[in-house]
Order: C-alpha cells, then sequence, then structure tokens
C-alpha cells in the first residue's frame, strides 16, 4: 500500500510540474523549452556581473529565473534596478517607486511587464535570461549609471 502511494504521489507531482510548464509557455514563454524553465534555478542573491548587479543563485550564476511568488535577495535586486534604471516606465504603470522588499508581488510582475516592453523582450513577466540580456541593471561604480549586461 505505501508503494502506491508513494507511486501516486510522484504521479501527481510530475502531472503539476508539467501543468506549471505549460502555464509558463501558455503565459508567453513559449520560446523557452519547458524543461529548461524548470531545471533554471530561482535566482535567489546577487553578484557583480560585467560591471553591473545583477541577480544570481548562490552559487553566482546568473542563469537563473524569478516569478511571481518568489522571496529572495535576487528579487530585491531586480525591485532596486527597476527603480534605478526604469522610474519613467514605472511611472506610466502606478508602481513608482516600487517598494523593494524582496516579494514578488503583483506590482512587481506589472513592472517588469513594463520593463520588458520598454527592452525589447518577451513581456512576460518572467526574470530570466533573456530579460537579464534585454534590460539596463545598477552599476555600482556608478561610471554609468545603468548599463546592459550579456
Amino acid at each position: 500500500m505505501a508503494t502506491r502511494v508513494t507511486r501516486r504521489a510522484t504521479t501527481v507531482a510530475l502531472m503539476a510540474a508539467g501543468f506549471a510548464a505549460v502555464q509558463l509557455v501558455s503565459a508567453g514563454a513559449a520560446a523557452a523549452d519547458p524543461i529548461t524553465i524548470l531545471a533554471t534555478p530561482t535566482c535567489s542573491t546577487s553578484v557583480t556581473y560585467q560591471g553591473a548587479l545583477v541577480p544570481s543563485t548562490s552559487g553566482g550564476s546568473v542563469t537563473c529565473n524569478m516569478v511571481r511568488g518568489n522571496f529572495s535577495e535576487g528579487v530585491r535586486r531586480l525591485q532596486d534596478t527597476m527603480n534605478d534604471c526604469y522610474r519613467t516606465a514605472l511611472t506610466r504603470v502606478g508602481v513608482y517607486p516600487l517598494v523593494i522588499d524582496g516579494d514578488f508581488g503583483g506590482n512587481t510582475e506589472r513592472a517588469l511587464r513594463e520593463v520588458q516592453r520598454v527592452a525589447g523582450t518577451a513581456s512576460d513577466g518572467q526574470y530570466g535570461p533573456n530579460t537579464r540580456r534585454a534590460m539596463l541593471h545598477v552599476d555600482p561604480d556608478f561610471g554609468d549609471p545603468c548599463r546592459r549586461v550579456s
């Protein structure tokens, strides 16, 4: 009986993961492979990368994702960056100044969608490698207040 319950729980978990992938694809991430989206780690902190402060994993990789519901230092970095580099865009959608609380909620998603639109990438409200490359990030040395990274 325990084996059957474990197998059922595993099946339910895999179905939920597949459903989440379908939701991501239908929400505008169609260019990305759902398996890749699920396998990409969440941004939990930030690092200086190519002269800019960028959300990253705890291991320092800038290849990471953040979506609504995440709560981390990486989200705080994203919020701060959008306030500093996209004041006009955030004002236009009524979320400036964005509260820097590390909570990827509705206002952060709304702000990110507008930043993505302005930056010319898919406006799906999800932060990942494509958004990282398209948007401006804060330069900690303030030689140039905001810069693009690869």
